[in-house]
Parts: structure tokens; C-alpha cells; sequence
């Protein structure tokens, strides 16, 4: 949302918790636009406000390379950063990676990759543009489905700039200010750093190009102008680790609810395809959603006692995780595993042993 500039947080309704806090913060600070789209440096100063309000300690720049284990517990989670190699010793970890970097350190069996050939989602780079008005561009916004991404399309195709993603989208953010994706990275795997480097450097020329090509040739982007592009590659995919409740299709088919429910899911099946698809940027695989529960099970891994799960990396098939992934659903997965997490250390018990009537007691 903030390294990755894709403040747009879909399936946010009704959702409460912090999500709701934020979203309040946002609009209260003007920084919303259309279809929940956010300002990404507002929602920056958001997290650091809160996050040093609480007085948690805030460490950039530092990544999981290791962990230290006794039996299913990890010790140590083991770092690098500028200040070298450090141990970080705690009673219960939360993995937030997206791509469940921390429980595959932890030896958890994971899935990942579509069922039929392991391939990942399309990865995508976003980036922010300004410099035209809101009211000289109404058909080329996001609009109630397609109209918008498909007119941006036609005129880039129009002047020989066929975008790799077949469904560019401009969010607007402000009057004058848009969030642009319009970029697909194929076959991106999280843990290959050489592709993850070759594919923001072919994403910002394309996205470069494409912002050149609509200034120089459709006169109502003549004063359009790239602000940045993100530090982060958007990666769709990542392991989906083994939990003890596994989310599958049919749970999306049959809207199935659970008792221990952290999260409504209400959004469609959303898959961009590995390879590129001339007909669509993505599609539904075939599934019909209704919209189901996330239980605090697949938050809790197979293999780890000590250890939750938030965001992308919570346990699921090809297809749920489709509709889980995004930041309406990622955000409460999160703060329900920091609510467990904190259920866990103050009764003493293990991560797995977290029932939903320890969870609800958090504050």
C-alpha cells in the first residue's frame, strides 16, 4: 500500500476495525479519491503516527533471512540490515511478508502458483501521475466497469504503445493526481531477486513510454506529467501457507460461514493471468463467488505453534487467495493475527491454541 503505491482498498465496506481507522483518518485528511483510492504519502504519515503513538518500535530496511527453532517453536527470527546480522528473540510471531517469507524460514509447507502448473499471478509496477484535470479526462478514470480502462487502452494502442496489462487503470486520487496501473510482469517468483530487478526496470521504461505516448498524442493528456513509480514490484503471488483451516473454491461457491470469523470476503474471483492475454488483463477462473468467511484458523499454521498469519501469505487455494489478497481483507487478517498474537502472550498459550474467544477479549 505504501512501497507498492497501490493505495486502492478494494472490498473495504463495512469492515470496521483498523481499516475503518484509517480509512476515517484518510478521508478526514482530504486524501481520498475515487473508488477508496488514497494519497500513498498520506497513508505513509498514517502508519508512522500510529505506529509511534503506540511506541512501537519501527525498524526499515531489515529482512528475514533465517530463524532459530526449538522443535515447532522459533527462538530467534535472524535479520540482515545496515546494522549486519541480529537475532530478534520474542514469544509469538506474526508473518506479514505477503509472500509468508518468515513461515517458510520456519519450515511450513506451503502452496503456491496456479493448481494446474504452478505458475504465479501477473506482478504489477504502480505509479503516480498528475498534471491534468480530473474534468478533461472523465472517460479514461475508473468507472463502473470497464469503459474507463478500455478507452485508456485503445489510445495507447492507437499510437503503438500496447501495454502489458490489458486493463490500464487510472485512479484518480485528487483532482489533478492519479494512481496508474497499467503494467504485467510474467512468471515473477518472490524469491528470485535478479527477475524481481529485470522487471522494474522493464516496468518503469514501459510505464515511462506509455506516459509519453498519451502526452505527445491525445491532446487531453498534453500536461500529463510521471511523479514517481513504486520502490516495491507488486507481486499478486507469494506462498500460501498451510493452516489449519484451508480456504478453497468451494468455500468462495457456497458463501461458507464460520464461527470463528475474522473477515468477510465480498469481492469477485480476481485473477491475472501468468501469461498475457489479448482478450483480458484478468478473469474469474470460472468461479462464482458469494461472499464467505475468513476463520481464525487459516491464520494459524500447521507446523509452527508460536507463529500467525496476516495478509497474503494466510492459508488458501489458487482461488481464494485471489479474493483475499487485497487490502480490504489483508488489513484484518493483520490485525486479527496482532490481536492473537496478543491473546497468546498474555495467557500463555500457544499461537495455535488461540481460540476466537481469546481473540475477541484483545483490545
Amino acid at each position: 500500500m505504501t512501497s507498492g503505491l497501490m493505495s486502492n482498498v478494494i472490498d473495504a465496506a463495512g469492515k470496521g476495525g483498523f481499516l475503518q481507522e484509517m480509512l476515517d483518518y484518510l478521508e478526514a485528511q482530504g486524501a481520498g479519491g475515487d473508488y477508496n483510492s488514497y494519497e500513498p504519502e498520506v497513508v505513509k504519515h498514517f502508519f508512522d503516527l500510529v505506529l509511534t503513538q503506540n511506541k512501537i518500535r519501527i525498524r526499515y530496511n531489515t529482512l528475514v533471512v533465517s530463524v532459530i527453532k526449538d522443535a515447532d517453536r522459533i527462538s530467534a527470527v535472524v535479520t540482515e540490515s545496515p546494522s549486519g546480522r541480529e537475532a530478534f528473540v520474542g514469544e509469538v510471531y506474526v508473518d506479514c511478508t505477503g509472500n509468508g517469507t518468515l513461515a517458510y524460514h520456519a519450515g511450513c509447507d506451503y502452496e503456491y502458483g496456479a493448481p494446474e502448473n504452478g505458475a504465479p499471478q501477473a506482478a504489477s509496477l504502480c505509479a503516480v501521475c498528475c498534471g491534468v484535470s480530473a474534468d478533461r479526462i472523465p472517460d479514461y478514470c475508473k468507472q463502473a466497469g470497464d469503459i474507463g480502462k478500455l478507452t485508456l487502452l485503445h489510445q495507447l494502442e492507437k499510437f503503438g504503445c500496447s501495454p502489458s496489462y490489458r486493463m490500464p487503470t487510472l485512479f484518480r486520487v485528487k483532482d489533478d493526481e492519479y494512481l496508474l496501473m497499467s503494467n504485467h510482469e510474467y512468471n515473477i517468483h518472490p524469491d528470485d531477486a535478479d527477475a524481481i530487478s529485470a522487471a522494474l526496470t522493464h516496468a518503469r521504461l514501459e510505464i515511462f513510454k506509455q506516459i509519453e505516448t498519451l502526452k505527445k498524442n491525445v491532446p487531453e493528456f498534453g500536461g500529463l506529467c510521471l511523479v514517481t513509480t513504486a520502490s516495491a514490484l507488486g507481486l499478486r503471488e507469494g506462498r500460501r501457507i498451510r493452516t489449519r483451516y484451508w480456504l478453497t473454491a468451494d468455500d468462495l461457491r457456497a458463501g461458507r460461514c464460520h464461527d470463528d470469523a475474522i473477515c468477510r470476503v465480498n469481492v469477485a474471483v480476481d485473477i491475472h493471468r501468468s501469461v498475457k492475454n489479448r482478450q483480458s488483463g484478468y478473469d474469474n477462473g470460472g468461479i462464482i463467488s458469494k461472499p464467505y468467511d475468513i476463520p481464525l484458523r487459516s491464520l494459524q499454521p500447521l507446523q509452527c505453534s508460536n507463529l500467525l498469519l496476516g495478509g497474503r501469505c494466510i492459508g488458501g487455494d489458487f482461488y481464494a487467495h485471489s479474493t483475499y489478497r487485497v487490502l480490504g481483507n489483508a488489513i484484518p487478517t493483520g490485525e486479527a493475527a496482532g490481536k492473537a498474537a496478543a491473546a497468546a502472550a498474555k495467557m500463555k498459550k500457544t499461537a495455535s491454541q488461540i481460540t476466537f474467544d481469546d481473540f475477541c477479549g484483545v483490545q
